[in-house]
């Protein structure tokens, strides 16, 4: 049976349940999710719900921008904290920031939020996030999103896409992963979490990586792209991107749904790579 096959009969089995979590909370979690469908988005505007470090080391040191972006936004659906429990140990951390990366819900014991947690360990999410890149980016079929696009496009061609960014912003309420290209084949990674219409064209504000405090960019009609320092660029939302949201949200829903049914957090047989790549 080739990978395909193998992969799209996991996916038939879908969803079992996970290990006995603690349940209040993910109930707690999952009223709010219920109730503030822009709760995501929210809760990234907080440093609180951010990791603690920045950007760094990664395949020839050249960060691992892609992937710290990711788990950020997969801890903001998948990930509760219960500081009453004693402190995770490092191999603890490490299996729970690895299930993250999996895709799969986890509840981080002797925390308040992620910033917190990531001060403690560091070491171990930097790990991930290493081995993350390369087996998905350095080697996977990830690494495609770095090579798309260009770094100047016509201003018709920009604005389209930021109305589109906007649009979806106002639809969805949900955090927008975008690739950044830079010129050659250097691509740069971050979260998309609010936008505004200005006189002439649109403020937004992204969760950089590079960046402890979220940023403000403006984007002016007749502009034909951005500057990071003094690299031009263009940011696209990506078809992977948007689909690995689509599975956040589902993955979170299907957790929800075995806990209000079974009592227990359900959870898939597949990583969310794996899945992406179907």
């Amino acid at each position: 049976m080739n990978k395909f096959l193998f992969l799209l009969c996991a996916l038939v089995l879908a969803f079992h349940f996970a290990p006995a979590a603690d349940t209040e909370r993910w109930k707690q979690h999952c009223a709010k999710v219920a109730m503030d469908p822009s709760l995501f988005i929210k809760n990234l505007s907080l440093s609180q719900n951010r990791l603690s470090f920045t950007n760094r080391g990664g395949l020839f040191n050249g960060g691992v921008c892609w992937w710290h972006s990711r788990l950020t936004r997969a801890a903001q659906y998948l990930a509760v904290f219960d500081p009453s429990e004693p402190k995770v140990t490092s191999d603890e951390a490490y299996k729970l920031v690895q299930r993250l990366r999996e895709g799969r819900p986890v509840t981080i014991n002797g925390y308040h939020n992620l910033q917190d947690f990531s001060i403690d360990h560091q070491e171990v999410i930097q790990e991930n996030l290493e081995a993350w890149q390369i087996s998905n980016g350095g080697f996977g079929l990830g690494f495609l999103d770095g090579l798309m696009g260009s770094n100047s496009i016509p201003a018709d061609d920009l604005k389209i896409l930021m109305d589109e960014m906007y649009n979806r912003l106002q639809t969805y309420q949900k955090p927008i992963y975008q690739v950044l290209q830079l010129p050659g084949i250097t691509a740069h990674g971050w979260l998309v979490i609010g936008m505004q219409p200005t006189t002439n064209g649109y403020k937004f504000e992204v969760v950089d990586s590079n960046y402890y405090d979220a940023q403000t960019w403006n984007y002016t009609n007749g502009s034909t792209g951005f500057f990071y320092g003094s690299s031009p660029f263009v940011s696209y939302t990506t078809n992977r991107g948007l689909k690995e949201e689509a599975l956040l949200t589902k993955r979170l829903n299907v957790a929800c749904q075995g806990l209000k049914n079974k009592g227990k957090l359900a959870e898939s047989q597949l990583t969310i790579d794996e899945e992406l790549e179907l």
